[in-house]
This record gives structure tokens, C-alpha cells and sequence, in this order.
């Protein structure tokens, strides 16, 4: 993964950190079988989302909260909603 890719959180920019966005995927997934592997290939999916995003390599958390939720509705219905309920700007 190329590693200009950053978060604005506020007025600056870190790094964007795809361990932090697996932590979370894996967090959510927790009561699968195959969590570890499963949590992988999500995080994986989620940041091919992301670079399709036209405003990349800088990020929003929201964007990436919103993708992550988008890939784990398709994979896992009961891990979206874990995933959403510890996202307060996902929940309508």
C-alpha cells in the first residue's frame, strides 16, 4: 500500500494506519471463525474503496469509518452493525 496516504483529523494530517482500520474490522468480526483471516481481506477491500475516493491520498475518518461500514454490510450484516454502534458519525 503506498505510503503517502493520510487521515485529516481537524486542521493537520497523519498517516494513514491500515493495522488501525484492521484492529477495528477484526473488533467488529470477533465472533467469527475466521476473524483474523476475514478481518484481513476487509481491511484489504476497504482501502481499495478508499482509492477510488477522487480526493485521495488525504482522508477523512469519516470516509474511511463510511467505506469500512459499506464492505462489512456486504460481508457480514451482524459485524456492520458492531462496526456502526462504535461510530457515532455513522448512526443516523
Amino acid at each position: 500500500m503506498p505510503s503517502a496516504l493520510s487521515v485529516r483529523s481537524g486542521s493537520s494530517t497523519e498517516p494513514f494506519l491500515p493495522d488501525k482500520l484492521y484492529t477495528e474490522i477484526l473488533l467488529a468480526l470477533q465472533d467469527r471463525k475466521d476473524a483474523f483471516v476475514a478481518a484481513r481481506e476487509v481491511t484489504n477491500t476497504v482501502v481499495k474503496e478508499l482509492l477510488k475516493i477522487p480526493e485521495q491520498p488525504l482522508f477523512t475518518p469519516k470516509q474511511i469509518s463510511t467505506a469500512a461500514a459499506k464492505v462489512l454490510g456486504r460481508f457480514d450484516k451482524r459485524a456492520r452493525l458492531r462496526f456502526v454502534a462504535e461510530h457515532p458519525s455513522l448512526q443516523n
